[in-house]
């Protein structure tokens, strides 16, 4: 889809959100092959500004850098309804449905993501993690937070081959 959207005058930004820098996300894009850019949002600077606690997401900018879609959470291009989206605003500029549009993010916490890599950055593991669960306590729905967590605890799960989904929906289920 990436050289169909080129060819459309148009291109493609993915970020990742990892606090543990470039070097985890990388082996993925590199596996997929993805000839678009993917940058590192280590501090989760999109999630502050956009207000989005979950990824994947979707946003769409105009050439003056306006947003004009967004879906917060589960925003997959190999999904036809938001392929098409994609493909009306690189021909348009504009989305095919509104009712895809987010109506609304409100978030709650403050900063918990940045303050808790600031403790971990200065070694205090277990001071990000307190930081971290404060956060999660707030907003149960932030999985950014909990995906930070997560990953420092049992890094097996998230960077050592695919990512152990079964393994997340286990911890949910026990309330971690």
């Amino acid at each position: 889809m990436y050289g169909e959207l080129q060819a459309r005058n148009t291109d493609v930004l993915s970020v990742a959100v990892d606090m543990q820098g470039p070097e985890k996300p990388r082996p993925f894009h590199e596996k997929a092959n993805a000839a678009f850019t993917t940058v590192v949002d280590s501090e989760n600077l999109l999630g502050g500004l956009l207000g989005f606690k979950a990824v994947p997401n979707g946003v769409l900018l105009d050439e003056e850098g306006r947003i004009v879609f967004q879906r917060f959470g589960g925003f997959d291009v190999r999904k036809p309804e938001y392929a098409a989206v994609v493909r009306s605003f690189a021909d348009d500029g504009l989305p095919t449905s509104e009712e895809l549009a987010n109506e609304g993010v409100q978030v709650q916490s403050i900063d918990h993501f940045r303050r808790g890599l600031e403790r971990l950055e200065s070694g205090d593991a277990a001071g990000a993690r307190e930081i971290w669960r404060e956060g999660i306590a707030l907003e149960p729905d932030n999985w950014i937070l909990r995906k930070q967590l997560w990953a420092l605890d049992h890094p097996d799960k998230f960077y050592d081959g695919p990512v152990d989904f079964s393994w997340q929906k286990e911890q949910i289920a026990k309330g971690e």
